[in-house]
């Protein structure tokens, strides 16, 4: 049988392919069903994953998403797959799950996502037992690379951003930043730009200005994790996945060693650990 799992959130799809030979690894657009169309979903599915597949059949799909935390976007994603995937068996979970099985298998534990997007959940025996309330770009997602992102662009935008560090920017980056600031409210869009921001400046990371927001951002999404989890932050470590945790992990260890928090493993990706797990 051939299994095809999925981890997804708002900038990229990561895929594995299990069952015939090597696992078999793709990468697509984000299929958060919050942030794009059906038709754009479609597109995706069809125009970048099937062609991958390379006319390998999928009789089963385990599909971890951002978004899909609601009874009625599952339902909207399996539609979606069921369109393109027939005769699949389709199962539909939220990425918090797959960060949780990455991170903990049949164990339990607090979960942490930090990627372009951020929330967090206590999961135990290889479920999400509570979901932290997230707010969403632009207001929330405390400590994501959106987030970080948004400071440095108002920053930017207000003419106080080091000088060194805005030139960098200028050179880096193609788009008018001070009028992707004034978008903010074009979710979708102004929260890729501003990730994509924080990726950017990831090499200019040890400049005081860039360390302030990415310890501001953390120490903003910890505080909200302290409040809905209070008892849980105190028996259980915490783990974390997402490009934001892996690229400042030391920064993040040492927040969350500020604050009281016993940090576990930190994982970029969580497709490689739902393929051992799903591959056993």
């Amino acid at each position: 049988m051939n299994r095809l799992i999925a981890d997804s959130g708002a900038s990229k799809t990561d895929w594995v392919l299990l069952g015939e030979g090597t696992p078999q690894f793709i990468q697509t657009e984000g299929l958060n069903p919050h942030l794009i169309t059906s038709g754009e979903f479609l597109r995706v599915l069809i125009k970048e994953l099937k062609p991958n597949l390379l006319g390998r059949s999928v009789e089963d799909i385990r599909f971890f998403g951002s978004g899909c935390g609601s009874p009625e976007k599952k339902r909207e994603v399996e539609q979606y797959l069921r369109e393109v995937f027939e005769f699949a068996e389709i199962h539909v979970a939220t990425d918090l799950d797959a960060a949780g099985i990455a991170l903990f298998g049949d164990r339990s534990g607090l979960v942490g996502i930090l990627g372009t997007g951020s929330s967090a959940a206590y999961f135990e025996n290889g479920k999400v037992m509570k979901q932290m309330p997230s707010v969403g770009f632009p207001d929330g997602d405390e400590g994501s690379g959106s987030y970080i992102g948004k400071r440095i662009m108002k920053l930017y935008a207000a003419g106080t951003l080091n000088s060194d560090l805005r030139s960098y920017l200028d050179h880096h980056v193609e788009e008018d930043i001070e009028k992707m600031t004034l978008m903010f409210k074009k979710n979708r869009e102004a929260k890729l730009f501003a990730a994509e921001i924080c990726k950017v400046m990831g090499p200019k990371s040890h400049y005081p200005q860039i360390q302030q927001i990415i310890h501001d951002g953390f120490e903003a999404y910890l505080t909200k994790v302290k409040e809905h989890f209070p008892k849980k932050v105190a028996t259980r470590e915490m783990g974390f996945v997402g490009s934001v945790a892996s690229v400042f992990e030391s920064e993040l260890r040492s927040t969350c060693k500020q604050m009281g928090i016993e940090v576990g493993s930190v994982v970029r990706s969580p497709v490689e650990h739902l393929g051992l797990y799903f591959g056993k």
